[in-house]
């Protein structure tokens, strides 16, 4: 599954067909069958092994699964990702819908399609709205729903009075990640598509239909409820319960603790990679973020590593970069690009967008299964653009 994309499965949505993009259509765009992905790791001579994992042995040298299995390893590599983080907030497991899986976007999709159906028959009144992050995936998502309401607009459907989406961000900005520049275009991009933008504003509690925020004024703080017909949240990420389990040395937030070999910290025969990792910059201290380019090349020296140890020469080290090309698609066949010195939006952002995805599926899939599954994306999700 690639995750970039799910937003475009939330809301790839017909503007008036009943028969709208099937949810198989959707799928092929960004997943690959277990079994189709097995064949291909045949090839490379690598045996895929489906299973929960529920610890690790360190002086038997196994991994534990399910159903009592054990998975002996010399080297063992932690590329396990993260969940998503409610931060205990009462009603957001409950009520709130996340976009961790395909399943997630599809069950959102079908919530906005419930609405839009109500409205349409008169049983809806309005339609509201809340995302709560306002990270790369709240704020794409955010985007791309706005810019499906105005196309509902265009087409008669949606009064521009009927529909309300509000982005909730506890920090005092959007994408935090990105530098002044871009976060004020992301701005003048979403006021364009419609979107509301709530900083240093928190969630404190979530009922059905009704969220109640608590947001900084030049008063104080103020607590206010609003009406939330649909509440996607985006608030961050955490490390998976099943890491306690590891045996392995934690940082202060819970993630792995590596060397800058990647190797895991008191645990020679073993790398981690990925979310999971607690990987710093050695100047600013800054975690390196929860993006697929920062894995692909960690996986690289992982890989380089691990031969080096079998040949019994030196580890190399890997110093991330202080800043990482990204690219944050905004609505439609709009994003902006930021490689650092300088950067592009509108249509010229959104072909680096979809250059980006296809350089991604090439770096993990044979040719032409990588162009395959990338056109097939393009075709259903230019649809909803």
């Amino acid at each position: 599954m690639y995750w970039p994309l799910l937003y475009e499965v939330c809301t790839a949505l017909e503007e008036t067909d009943p028969k709208d993009v099937c949810a198989d259509d959707l799928q092929a765009g960004i997943c690959l069958r277990v079994d189709d992905y097995v064949n291909i790791l045949r090839k490379k001579r690598v045996r895929f092994l489906r299973g929960d994992v529920q610890g690790v042995d360190r002086e038997q040298k196994v991994v534990k699964l399910d159903g009592g299995r054990t998975v002996p390893f010399d080297v063992i590599v932690f590329a396990l990702g993260t969940t998503t983080a409610t931060f205990n907030i009462p009603g957001v497991a409950e009520q709130a819908y996340t976009m961790k899986s395909v399943e997630h976007a599809l069950a959102i999709r079908e919530r906005l399609k419930s609405f839009i159906n109500a409205y349409v028959h008169g049983e809806e009144a309005r339609i509201s709205v809340l995302v709560a992050g306002a990270g790369p995936t709240g704020t794409e998502f955010s985007a791309e729903l706005g810019n499906f309401f105005h196309r509902l607009v265009k087409s008669g459907i949606l009064r521009p009075a009927d529909f309300e989406i509000r982005l909730v961000e506890a920090g005092p900005d959007i994408l935090p990640m990105c530098s002044p520049a871009i976060r004020a275009r992301a701005r003048e991009r979403l006021a364009e598509l419609g979107v509301s933008i709530m900083t240093d504003t928190k969630v404190t509690k979530l009922e059905k239909g009704r969220i109640t925020l608590e947001m900084k004024t030049e008063k104080g703080e103020e607590t206010r409820d609003f009406e939330a017909d649909v509440v996607v949240w985006s608030g961050g990420i955490r490390p998976l319960d099943i890491i306690k389990a590891l045996d392995v040395q934690l940082d202060e937030k819970g993630y792995i603790s590596v060397e800058p070999t990647l190797e895991v910290k008191g645990f020679e025969q073993a790398f981690a990679l990925g979310d999971c990792a607690g990987i710093v910059h050695p100047v600013s201290g800054k975690r390196v973020p929860a993006l697929g380019q920062a894995a692909v090349k960690e996986a690289a020296i992982v890989a380089e590593n691990i031969t080096r140890r079998l040949q019994r020469v030196g580890l190399v080290s890997w110093t991330p970069p202080e800043r990482w090309i990204t690219v944050v698609p905004l609505g439609g066949k709009y994003a902006i690009a930021d490689f650092g010195a300088f950067h592009l939006h509108g249509l010229m952002g959104y072909a680096v967008r979809k250059a980006a995805d296809l350089l991604y599926f090439l770096s993990v899939l044979p040719l032409v299964q990588a162009v395959q599954l990338w056109m097939k994306g393009a075709v259903v999700y230019m649809k909803n653009d």
